[in-house]
């Protein structure tokens, strides 16, 4: 069995048919799955025929299932997925770069995210190869990267942590979250590719910098994984499930539908079961 995918850009992304029917995941879909991510760091299918119960399949099928997020909430019959409803006043918070959850130790290697209900325009999402992002700079930057290492939190979530909570709910917020640092060029453990691992939405400080010399490095960093040469932009129909691998690439969702409605479905996999140190470290 083997997917047959178009390629979207030159830098990621690929369309594909999910071979589902109507039968259950089984560990050769996923397999087929995992080879193509590898290849095209973002997944599209856009007649998937995966519902709640399959999207988890899928996602057990490729690795194990991570915590629940601290902020959203939850399908009634599967706690795995997340339920992302915006619309009327209330705003999408994800209108940002970043890669899910890099203010853990070990972030989710993959999500999927399934469109249920979709605005009549607009609510796109771009995604961003940050190996090519990698292979964009200057080598001798490249080799002073990887010397550094910076911290990541939870970013704008502190907002409603605040708010609801004043400073004790921050801390709080904190703790839950958690708070975590990674290299600044970290490597694909699969492929081995280096990629850069920093992200506006999550990224604070440079290690071992003083506080402007991590802005001015991070800045450029945010500067250069906004450029549309490392993208690609997808439009949602109800159905359309993307998957996408975490690790060497970031993406945005496009919040420019207000006041109508988006419902999406995620599920979030921490660990990769295929990949060779695949025991949860």
């Amino acid at each position: 069995m083997k997917l047959s995918c178009t390629r979207l850009t030159p830098a990621l992304g690929a369309t594909a048919t999910l071979p589902l029917g109507d039968g259950d995941v089984t560990d050769e879909i996923a397999d087929v799955v995992h080879s193509a991510l590898m290849e095209h760091s973002v997944l599209v299918f856009p007649n998937s025929g995966l519902d709640a119960k399959r999207l988890v399949q899928l996602g057990e099928a490729l690795g194990t299932l991570g915590a629940r997020h601290h902020s959203y909430t939850t399908h009634p019959d599967f706690e795995d997925v997340v339920v992302l409803a915006w619309g009327g006043e209330d705003a999408p918070d994800a209108a940002e770069w970043h890669s899910d959850m890099t203010y853990r130790g070990q972030p989710p290697f993959a999500s999927i995210l399934k469109a249920v209900e979709v605005p009549p325009v607009g609510g796109d999402t771009l995604w961003a190869s940050t190996f090519a992002v990698h292979d964009a700079l200057d080598p001798g930057l490249r080799r002073d990267l990887e010397q550094l290492e910076a911290v990541h939190d939870m970013g704008a979530f502190r907002t409603g942590a605040y708010r609801s909570g004043g400073n004790e709910g921050i801390c709080e917020a904190f703790a839950q979250a958690g708070t975590a640092v990674h290299p600044i060029i970290a490597h694909h453990p699969v492929t081995g590719r280096p990629y850069v691992n920093v992200s506006e939405s999550f990224t604070r400080f440079v290690i071992g910098l003083s506080a402007p010399e991590s802005a001015r490095i991070l800045t450029y960093l945010f500067d250069l994984i906004n450029r549309p040469d490392f993208h690609v932009r997808i439009k949602w129909e109800p159905g359309t499930v993307v998957i996408w691998d975490n690790r060497g690439t970031q993406h945005y969702a496009v919040a420019d539908y207000l006041p109508d409605r988006r419902v999406m479905h995620r599920v979030a996999v921490t660990t990769d079961k295929r990949t060779p140190t695949a025991n949860g470290e």
